[in-house]
C-alpha cells in the first residue's frame, strides 16, 4: 500500500471517529475478539490508561479487556494512532530493535547480529536498511527536510518529518506546493531519501 493510499485510509478512518462521536457509540463489537489478537488488547488498554500495568492485565479474560476498552471509538481511536504512527514510522538503530528483527527472523549467522550498534559505521547502517528493505519490512520515501540537514542526519533530527512521500516527484510537488504558502525559496528545504519501516 502506498503512503498515499495509506492517507486517505487514514482520512476515512478519522470521518467515522467523528460519526462514532456524533452517535455516541458506547458498546464494542465483539467481533474484535476474532480480529484482534489478545497482546493487542492488552497494549490498547495501556494505551488508553494509564492507571494500569501488564501484570494486571494479562489476569484479565478477553472479554474483561474488551470491557475495559469501552466501545468502538476507542478502539478505533488507537487504530488511527497506530496508522499515524505507522505512516512516519523510521527505523531507529537500537540495540533493542535490531536484537528483535534478528530473532524475528531468525537470522542468527549475520555479521550484525554480534556487532553492538553503536560500533556501526555507515557500511554496516547501509547493510542493515538492505537486510530489512530484502525481509519486506522498510520501503524507500522521500521526505522534505530545512536544507542544513545533511543526508548522514537525516535519521538523528529531533524532529522528523511529518509527510513521507512515495516518489521524489511528489516530495518535489509539495515542496513548490509549501514555497509557494510560505513564500520561501526552494534552496531553504532539501529532499531526502529514507527508509520507512512498512
Amino acid at each position: 500500500m502506498t503512503i498515499k493510499q495509506r492517507k486517505l485510509m487514514l482520512h476515512f478512518l478519522e470521518l467515522l471517529a467523528k460519526e462514532f462521536e456524533i452517535r455516541k457509540v458506547t458498546e464494542i463489537d465483539t467481533v474484535f475478539l476474532q480480529l484482534i489478537p489478545r497482546k493487542e488488547l492488552i497494549k490498547i488498554v495501556l494505551w488508553l490508561f494509564t492507571n494500569y500495568d501488564r501484570s494486571m492485565l494479562t489476569e484479565k479474560t478477553d472479554a474483561e479487556l474488551l470491557e475495559l476498552i469501552g466501545d468502538d471509538s476507542c478502539l478505533l481511536s488507537y487504530i488511527i494512532q497506530k496508522w499515524k504512527d505507522g505512516i512516519n514510522a523510521v527505523p531507529k538503530l537500537t540495540q533493542d530493535e535490531v536484537n528483535d528483527f534478528f530473532n524475528e527472523k531468525m537470522i542468527d549467522i549475520h555479521y550484525l547480529r554480534s556487532k553492538p550498534v553503536e560500533e556501526w559505521d555507515s557500511y554496516d547502517v547501509s547493510n542493515y536498511y538492505s537486510i530489512l528493505f530484502k525481509r519486506g519490512k522498510t520501503q524507500r520515501v522521500y521526505a522534505i527536510f530545512t536544507s542544513d540537514v545533511k543526508d548522514e542526519d537525516k535519521y538523528a533530527v529531533t524532529t522528523q518529518p511529518s509527510f513521507f512521500f512515495d516518489t521524489e516527484d511528489e516530495a518535489e510537488e509539495e515542496l513548490e506546493r509549501i514555497c509557494i504558502e510560505s513564500k520561501r525559496l526552494k534552496s531553504d528545504f532539501i529532499i531526502h531519501s529514507l527508509w520507512r519501516i512498512t
